[in-house]
């Protein structure tokens, strides 16, 4: 019949059948293409075990029904197409090995899934890490900035304090580099110490009162500098600290 479809005018034609068994209806095939009639057929007789298909072919476009006949199993398999009793179907062990693959292929994705799990786990950690070393890295880039200023007035205000030896300025100088003088000497008019930030600015006040107007508009444009960029400090503390080094070493 399938050689005729192609004769009759018919080029595309798929085939259902319906699988019953005492009189009830069981899994059905529908629109499956020729190709497959066979496998298929087959296939669906092992698992339904029915007494009864209805064969079904129609054009798969408008459904017309081309051909269609009823097998009754009951007594006899002849009527099931010769091309089918080749069909032995999956041994036990062809079974076997599909649901050992199968299984294979399960344990793959439980596993592909645990490594993704810590994979992700272990970026989020990294990330972790990353973020705790920039910080150290910036807190370690902070003290090292600390540590060279503090070197830097070190070395700086003993050489400034000799030019203010008895004087209020000298006094405070001495006071940050670290050879600050007796109270006595500090302050002798004042009954408590001031505090470092006082002495700083008394150091300033006592300086600057002393200015001739001329040196006193330098000191307002050097500050003026200074606070545009702060930065200059550091060009003003590295030269002071040069020539305090070229100083000792031309005594020397």
């Amino acid at each position: 019949m399938e050689k005729t479809f192609e004769k009759q005018g018919y080029t595309n034609v798929v085939f259902n059948a319906l699988f019953s068994r005492n009189g009830k209806k069981l899994n059905s095939i529908e629109n499956a293409a020729i190709a497959n009639y066979s496998s298929l057929i087959l296939s669906y007789y092992q698992a339904e075990n029915p007494d009864k298909v209805k064969v079904e072919f129609k054009t798969s476009q408008d459904n017309v029904l081309i051909w269609s006949k009823v097998y009754e199993l009951n007594d006899s398999l002849e009527d099931i197409p010769k091309s089918l009793s080749g069909y032995a179907g999956l041994g036990e062990a062809e079974v076997n090995d599909l649901v050992q693959r199968k299984f294979s292929e399960m344990e793959r994705s439980k596993e592909l899934e645990r490594l993704s799990a810590e994979l992700t786990k272990a970026t989020a950690m990294n990330e972790e890490l990353q973020y705790q070393v920039l910080d150290m890295q910036a807190s370690l880039d902070a003290k090292k900035q600390i540590e060279y200023y503090s070197s830097v007035i070190g070395m700086a205000l003993p050489g400034l304090a000799k030019f203010f030896t008895g004087t209020p300025v000298g006094n405070a100088i001495n006071f940050l580099s670290g050879t600050e003088e007796s109270p006595s000497q500090i302050d002798a008019g004042k009954e408590k110490d001031p505090t470092q930030r006082e002495a700083i600015l008394e150091m300033i006040q006592s300086f600057c009162q002393g200015l001739s107007n001329q040196e006193l508009g330098t000191m307002y444009l050097l500050l003026s500098e200074i606070e545009k960029d702060k930065a200059v400090l550091k060009t003003i503390l590295d030269l002071i600290t040069q020539n305090s080094e070229t100083e000792k070493n031309t005594q020397h």
